[in-house]
Parts: structure tokens; sequence; C-alpha cells
């Protein structure tokens, strides 16, 4: 699914929560310590006092979450007001707690934890007010919000029409069915007027089971798809049972692990990877680019691939092909050199040769020590793909797998399962493609770092990746 607003507003939250509460107690040391004549009972620096904030932020944060500070569920305003109270005595009271038992003061005076409770819940009304006020005008704006289509018309139709007018984060866009509710007759005609994010197939007399052309559209355009069914019974991996809007039990299809906070810690680490590795190869990829200079030609190989949700983008890598062979296809290039009988089993090899004539002795060289792959971390850095994923194809090579669609909804990867499978022994194209499809519907961070740490050590040995 595209729209992801409340995940990032809730991020927004927790930043804002944090700064303000930092915010808050700086100023109470301020206030105590440098404004106030009074000497204060502890001499503890500005700079031992503001690390011991930000190493017991992380937990003011999780006990915030505890107390459903971060629910999805919208709460009355009084609840909302009553949460940021509680939030701020608990976080003055932990701290209090920490400084009893710690050795060494946290606090240079008693009324340092006072005032940083009195300030934190200003900071936080206001932090928080301007945050809601601005979710208010997106919402007043029509901005991020979540367009359903709901498909089938029955008893459970109405309550869900009803649950979803309630939520203001979301907007129905069709209702397909016949009935007084209805819009359209057929799911077709509504897909032709709307574009939404989610898709809820509610299951009828005619239509009890999941309509599967409907399934299908839904993958093949990166719609959620979400299924109403008359009971919840035995489902497979990807059809996960969901309490939607916390009211309404369905189905929802889950085409890939890789979703929600996932989705955010993935990257980050991949920004904050990215740039120091930019940083630490700067050298050596200034170094490839003069020798590349040197021998004549654009150093920097670009080329179209296809990422997430079928987006193009422009991929860099350091050119290892000889210059008559660079910018065009395998086939125009074996063609070119008088070798079409090398087509097949390049194809077949999984797009790769022991001993391809196309590419030049430098390129050889830096093909085995995977140099060639590091301008990409500037795609890394850009977004435009991940670290780990599967591997950027173009898009006539991705057409020819049945897969496209469940591979596209995660971003390609610098490396891969595929790649790191297929090192020692290349792998046919399509079972590379089984296996980005594995990543896609089996993805956790603990595997990111398991393909990142085997394509060092195959790098560290030099040997061929294969597919390029």
């Amino acid at each position: 699914m595209k729209n992801r607003t409340h995940l990032i507003f809730t991020l927004m939250l927790i930043i804002g929560d944090a700064l303000a509460i930092l915010a808050a107690y700086s100023l109470a040391y301020i206030v105590r310590v440098k404004l106030s004549d009074i000497p204060p009972h502890e001499l503890v620096a500005a700079q031992e006092y503001f690390l011991s904030l930000l190493i017991l932020l992380p937990f003011i944060i999780a006990m915030f979450s505890l107390i459903g500070t971060y629910a999805s569920r919208p709460h009355s305003r009084w609840a909302q007001v009553g949460r940021v109270l509680f939030g701020s005595l608990g976080a003055m009271l932990f701290m209090i707690a920490i400084d009893y038992f710690h050795n060494v003061p946290i606090f240079p005076a008693k009324l340092v934890p006072l005032y940083g409770f009195l300030f934190s819940i200003v900071f936080l009304s206001l932090e928080r007010g301007v945050l809601y006020f601005a979710r208010y005008l997106r919402r007043r704006n029509n901005i991020g919000i979540t367009l359903v289509v709901i498909v089938g018309m029955s008893e459970a139709t109405r309550d869900l029409i009803a649950t979803i007018k309630s939520d203001r984060n979301y907007q129905i866009q069709a209702v397909v069915g016949n009935g007084r509710s209805a819009t359209h007759k057929t799911w077709r005609g509504a897909m032709r007027n709307f574009n939404p994010q989610i898709i809820i197939q509610v299951a009828t007399t005619k239509k009890p089971e999941i309509d599967l052309e409907l399934l299908d559209f839904a993958k093949a355009n990166y719609i959620e798809f979400k299924f109403v069914p008359r009971e919840i019974n035995q489902t497979s991996d990807l059809i996960e049972p969901e309490l939607f809007l916390g009211a309404i039990p369905m189905m929802t299809l889950r085409p890939t692990a890789l979703d929600g906070w996932g989705r955010i810690i993935k990257r980050a680490f991949d920004f904050l990877v990215a740039l120091v590795g930019l940083i630490i190869a700067s050298p050596v990829m200034l170094v490839v680019w003069l020798v590349l200079s040197l021998t004549g030609g654009t150093p920097i190989y670009r080329r179209k691939r296809l990422t997430r949700f079928g987006d193009s983008f422009t991929i860099y890598k350091f050119r290892s092909l000889k210059i008559a062979y660079n910018g065009i296809d395998p086939e125009a290039g074996f063609k070119k050199m008088g070798r079409p009988d090398l087509i097949k089993p390049f194809r077949a090899n999984g797009d790769f040769l022991e001993n391809d004539p196309r590419i030049s002795r430098f390129g050889k060289f830096i093909r085995k020590l995977g140099l060639d792959e590091l301008p990409q971390l500037w795609n890394v850095l850009k977004d435009d793909i991940s670290l780990v994923g599967p591997r950027a194809l173009i898009a006539e090579e991705l057409n020819q797998s049945e897969d496209k669609d469940t591979i596209l909804n995660v971003k390609s990867g610098l490396t891969s399962l595929a790649v790191v499978a297929g090192r020692q022994e290349t792998l046919p194209f399509e079972q590379r493609r089984k296996l980005d499809v594995y990543y896609v519907q089996n993805w956790s961070f603990a595997l990111d770092i398991q393909i990142l740490f085997k394509t060092f050590l195959l790098v560290l040995f030099a040997r061929d990746r294969g597919e390029k």
C-alpha cells in the first residue's frame, strides 16, 4: 500500500515529543542553575546533564508508547490532554528514581525535575497542538487521505461504510454492488474512474470467496487488498486476519513483510550505511574514476532500471565494459563483435559468462572486487534503491518473470539474496526471481544483515557476482 500517512504522523509525534522533553529539561537546567542566584546542591556540568537526558530519552518515549500516547485509534481531546499530563509526570518520576539510585547525581537541584515537568506540559502541548493543527489542515484539503473502494453489498457492508466514515483518515471512493449505497455495478467500472489505496471485498451470497481477478488486479497495481469473510477460517501466509479500524474483522493481503516500522528502520539503516560508505570509499572511487577517464569514454555507466511500484530510476555504476559495447544491450553487443552464439548461454547462465569478451581488463578487476557497484551508494542515499532488495533490472528483463508484480512491492537493492546465492554456481534467470520473491515475502532486518555479511565475504574472496 502506497499511503502511510498515519505512520509518518506517528513518527513526527515521537520526534516532536523527544525534542519537547529535551527542550523542557534543558530550559529547567538553565532557569535553576544559570539564572538563579541560589547555588545548586550538586555540581553537574551542562554537558553531563544533557548526555544523561539523551540516554534516558528512549526509555521515556517507550513509556509514552506504553500508556497509549501513540495509539492508532483516535482519542478524544481530553483523553489526549490526560495522556500528555500523565506522560510528563511519569517522565519526571522516572528520572527522579534514576537520579536517586544512581551513584552520580543527574539533577543539580531538586527544582530542576519540577521545572522540567511544568515545561514539558507546555512544550508537549504546543508541539502536539501544531502537529494536530497541521493534520487538520491536511484532512480539510484531502491531502494524505487513504482512498477506499468497497466491493460487495451485505449487512457487513453497511457497518463497514459507517466505520470508515467515522474515521477522517479514510474516504470511500466507490461502493460496488446492488443496493442504495452502491455507486457502481462492477468493480472494473469503479477502477476506471478511481485509483484507491485499499480495495475491500465483502463476502456476499453470490460471491462468498475471494475474487481472484480482483485480487490479481490489486497485486498488479500495488493496492492493499482486504477481504471481509462470513467467518474467519484458515488463511494463507499472505492473507492475515485483522480488525480494521478496531471494529470490522477482515483479512488483509500482505504481499511483503516489509511494512510499517520495518520500512522506516530499513530506510534509516540504508541512509546511514550509504553515507558512511560513500565517505570511506571516496578515495577508491576517485582512483577508479581517474583510471576509467584516462582510458577514454565516460567512467560512469547509467541506465534506467525498475524499483518499487514499477517506478524507473537511473542506476549508476563504474563502466566495466569496453567502450564499443558500453550502453547497448548484451544481444546487440555480442552481435556487434560477431559472436551471436554467446547470447543464448549468456541468458541461460543468469546473464553471466565466465569470460565475457565485452568486459575490459580493468573492468574484470573492479568487478571482482565489487568496485563497479560503489556509485550505487548514491542511489541508496537518494532512496532510489535499498542496500538489500531484489536485483534492479530493466523493464524488458523483469517483464519476462511471472512474479514481476510481487517483486516490485519493495525497492530494488544494491545486493540481493539472488546475488549471494548465485555467485559460485550461477542460477537461471527465473530461479533468481524466485529468490527475489522469497525475499519480498519473508523480509526481516536479520535477513538483510545476513545478506550484507555474505556479500562482504564474497567480495573479500573476490569471486565474480554473476548477475549485473
